[in-house]
């Protein structure tokens, strides 16, 4: 049963349970107390959902000892139901109970994955966003997140989401030049040194504006500043888990497909992770032309003479896996990646594929072009979520020594 649909329940039953506690005070007070008229009856069966009577003496008929009880109940029961849907309706008034929450600034895809896992941890979460209200009707439901409508550099909506009792607040909007805005300005409103640390996060994906607002912001006391950005928390865990250094061993090519934010992030991932003796080269594919990006980074991670780009689309591209090369699938087309995948497993020698999927593929999929094929289906959201939960100070309590280790960065 829906809320809606138990919200109509409840008030179909009290009304009916209301109409015939009426009419047995209809009924009954005339027979028990000499016959007063129908105003007086109906005033004096009223008078029982407000805990009041003045009757001569307690009722001796069993129809009117029933009301005397149920009366009072339904009034409890009604004005209990209606304070929790008013909570419920209002995050305004949820948040004034609310404590060592957190609050997510901006419900996108950062946002929701950010609420969603915090929900099943049990930490409690406030969202704000600037809207519109109906956009987010169904997740809210499904949710059951409390969100607060404005903008996030509004100070006083902060304080209504309870920023200054929250654990930690984060800025999770797809805009990096906003999310930084907002930390900054909630530091200079929450900076103090009392009381328990407080961490802001702002999601920065452009890498080198997060190494320069690193290098640049300086932060005191109990509160403090940091960033992290979802596709890059992936990308690490993707290497660490599936192609680190023992894995990878023998490997002489990696092919990255697709050169989008996950892409990138792979790529320059990768070159940090080598070893002082690893030796490969790493050619980038992409339905876009995005040489220069992929020249300036290679340039950038002294990298260059190992990198090299092609532009094609995947299913255009004919690939052919042998046992020291690897592949990496990533493109945003979920589609796209997993024909790759059954193109290079026609091959019975293929060792090291990846395939980035938002969606988990059909477990049928997986079955028949499993890691004894050598093809390895990973849920980017999964690898998130996993980095996600290592951050300090969102699903734990900050402590000094976070505070700490933070400044030294």
């Amino acid at each position: 049963m829906t809320g809606h649909s138990t919200t109509k329940f409840h008030i179909a039953l009290w009304l009916g349970s209301i109409a015939i506690v009426i009419a047995i005070g209809l009924y009954s007070f005339p027979r028990e107390y000499g016959h007063p008229g129908f105003w007086e009856s109906l005033y004096s069966t009223l008078r029982l959902f407000v805990f009041e009577h003045d009757l001569p003496h307690f009722p001796k008929s069993w129809p009117l000892i029933a009301i005397y009880f149920i009366a009072p109940l339904i009034t409890v029961s009604a004005l209990g139901t209606a304070i929790s849907y008013l909570f419920r309706m209002s995050p305004v008034l949820k948040t004034i109970l609310m404590a060592d929450h957190v609050v997510i600034c901006g419900i996108g895809r950062t946002g929701k994955l950010l609420a969603d896992t915090l929900n099943k941890k049990r930490v409690p979460v406030v969202g704000v966003d600037l809207g519109p209200p109906e956009e987010f009707d169904q997740w809210c439901h499904e949710s059951k997140v409390p969100l607060i409508f404005g903008d996030f550099n509004s100070c006083s909506l902060l304080e209504k989401a309870g920023a200054l009792k929250a654990r930690s607040i984060i800025f999770a909007s797809g805009n990096d030049l906003f999310n930084l805005e907002g930390a900054l300005g909630l530091y200079e409103w929450m900076r103090t040194d009392k009381g328990p640390p407080k961490l802001i996060w702002a999601h920065i994906a452009n890498e080198k504006l997060a190494n320069t607002a690193r290098r640049a912001i300086r932060t005191e006391g109990k509160v403090s500043i940091r960033f992290f950005d979802t596709y890059r928390i992936a990308a690490a865990r993707m290497i660490a888990k599936y192609f680190n250094c023992d894995i990878r061993k023998g490997v002489s090519e990696v092919t990255i497909l697709g050169f989008g934010k996950f892409g990138r992030d792979l790529v320059d991932m990768l070159i940090n992770d080598l070893a002082g003796d690893e030796n490969f080269s790493i050619k980038v594919i992409d339905i876009h032309d995005r040489e220069k990006e992929v020249v300036s980074l290679a340039k950038e991670s002294g990298f260059k003479d190992s990198v090299t780009f092609m532009q094609a689309a995947i299913q255009d591209i004919e690939l052919i896996d042998k046992k020291d090369k690897a592949f990496f699938l990533c493109t945003d087309d979920d589609l796209g990646n997993l024909t790759g995948a059954m193109e290079l497993a026609s091959d019975i020698n293929a060792t090291h594929i990846y395939v980035r999927m938002a969606q988990w593929p059909l477990s049928a999929v997986v079955e028949h072009l499993g890691e004894d094929r050598g093809v390895h289906f990973i849920n980017i959201n999964e690898l998130m979520v996993q980095g996600i939960e290592d951050l300090p100070g969102i699903f734990q309590p900050a402590t000094d020594a976070d505070l700490k280790r933070m400044k030294k960065r």
